[in-house]
């Protein structure tokens, strides 16, 4: 299957997921992490979504899956064990024009979803076109260990030290080449460490000169933020 890799900006947009079980609460955590309005479609749901219901963080409607109920949804995923419904889900969403996801049917599919590993702002993905789930799995697993919890707090910084840079020089011809030291240098171990004072110097070695040492300070410090709760979803 031939496919053109995106990542989707769903924050505040409304997606529908039919499909109460345990495959559609996966679906439904991992669009929440991505900011959408999400809106489950089921008989039965899971106590996890009954918990995300109560909460007002999704909307859940008890029944059967209704073709019009894809009305103006950025997305549809559907994630039932019954291949009547699935097949009701993708044609409903394809003749709307919407881009719909049915489970472990990529016949049914306009997309399909990445086996994916999320470190706070890094999200990393990979496909086999649908050749191979269990191959795209273990590639998964072979990057969650590669890269580690400590690249959500490193990239946080890494932002963070760009949004200071650009208020004092935006535009600066040396801005690509700084950044550049930034990532070379050995700022991610550090933070791996928590070492404070190894952040602090390394900044200072690496934007001497460009920002203010109350900045400076200042960065070094978010290293005593923990993860943002969801970050990891």
């Amino acid at each position: 299957m031939q496919t053109y890799p995106l990542f989707a900006i769903l924050t505040g947009r409304p997606v529908l997921v039919v499909g109460g079980g345990a495959v559609g609460e996966r679906k439904v955590l991992d669009l929440l992490a991505a900011g959408a309005h999400v809106t489950v479609v089921s008989r039965e749901f899971t106590p996890r979504l009954r918990e995300l219901a109560a909460a007002g963080r999704i909307r859940a409607v008890a029944g059967d899956f209704e073709p019009g109920q894809v009305a103006g949804m950025a997305l549809v995923v559907g994630a039932t064990d019954d291949p009547e419904v699935n097949l009701r889900v993708s044609r409903a969403a394809q003749a709307a024009n919407i881009w719909v996801n049915i489970v472990d049917a990529p016949e049914l599919c306009t997309f399909i979803v990445p086996a994916q590993v999320r470190r706070g702002e890094l999200t990393l993905a990979v496909s086999t076109g649908g050749a191979s789930p269990a191959l795209a799995r273990r590639l998964r697993e072979t990057l969650e260990h590669t890269f580690g919890p400590e690249y959500g707090p490193y990239l946080r910084l890494l932002r963070a030290v760009r949004e200071r840079v650009l208020q004092v020089r935006r535009g600066h011809p040396a801005n690509a080449a700084l950044f550049a030291r930034l990532v070379d240098c050995p700022l991610r171990e550090a933070v791996a460490r928590r070492d404070r004072e190894a952040i602090r110097r390394l900044l200072a070695e690496t934007l001497a000169g460009v920002l203010p040492e109350a900045v400076l300070e200042e960065l070094g410090g978010l290293m005593g933020e923990e993860e943002p709760p969801g970050a990891g979803l």
